[in-house]
């Protein structure tokens, strides 16, 4: 009688894998590798045990597969930890002024300011406004705007001039100079941090009516 391999039993099992035990413990989680190794020890011939060597390299297999899997584990733990240290450490803005990065507006039924900054003087900057689901509502054109920082001001409607529903809308800045070429824009937020607002893993201060996320400051005082 021949000694019953774990290959065989991996066939056995209707697996279509016909690699190496090593293969066979990439593929399977550290669980049924060791189901399929009590079983190849219980079909084994009593005269013809698997060698010495060869039951040894496969426990190795084994050992390894759970560290990676331990590994992986506690690497999952740390993400968990350091997710809740972050959004602790963003509760300590509150108070503080920033500038950060950011498009995000909160419409609560007043005129919200809407900030952005040009790299060179414009011949055309228009201001579109879109809705959560995507939709553009509103957009603002000026005309022959300076290098710098700009502000203008959206009263809530929007190009029939119907005031929207409140919530949450971006802005994005698309801006021309004189020969149609394209002016860098950047859009941002300036202002004490009022609040903070966690989505989907992602940390956002609450600067006024503007949102911004926590990894887009640039500046903090006080």
């Amino acid at each position: 009688m021949s000694t019953v391999g774990m290959d065989a039993i991996l066939a056995n099992q209707g697996s279509t894998n016909t690699g190496s035990t090593s293969e066979a413990a990439k593929s399977l989680g550290k669980d049924e590798f060791l189901k399929l190794l009590v079983k190849q020890l219980q079909y084994q011939d009593p005269l013809n045990p698997v060698e010495n060597t060869d039951f040894t390299a496969q426990l190795a297999q084994f050992t390894s597969l759970e560290t990676l899997s331990n590994i992986d584990d506690n690497i999952s733990q740390l993400g968990i930890l350091q997710n809740s240290i972050n959004n602790m450490n963003a509760v300590s803005f509150i108070g503080k002024q920033v500038n950060a990065k950011g498009n995000i507006l909160n419409y609560t039924g007043s005129d919200l300011n809407i900030d952005f900054s040009l790299d060179a003087l414009a011949a055309a900057v228009r201001v579109n406004i879109y809705a959560e689901d995507g939709t553009l509502v509103r957009t603002i054109e000026r005309a022959n705007v300076q290098e710098g920082n700009i502000q203008c001001v959206w009263d809530g409607t929007d190009h029939d001039g119907e005031q929207v529903s409140e919530g949450r809308y971006r802005f994005y800045i698309e801006a021309a100079d004189y020969e149609g070429n394209a002016v860098g824009t950047t859009s941002y937020a300036a202002g004490m941090v009022t609040g903070v607002r966690y989505d989907k893993g992602v940390t956002y201060l609450i600067i006024g009516n503007k949102e911004v996320n926590i990894a887009d400051i640039d500046k903090i005082q006080g």
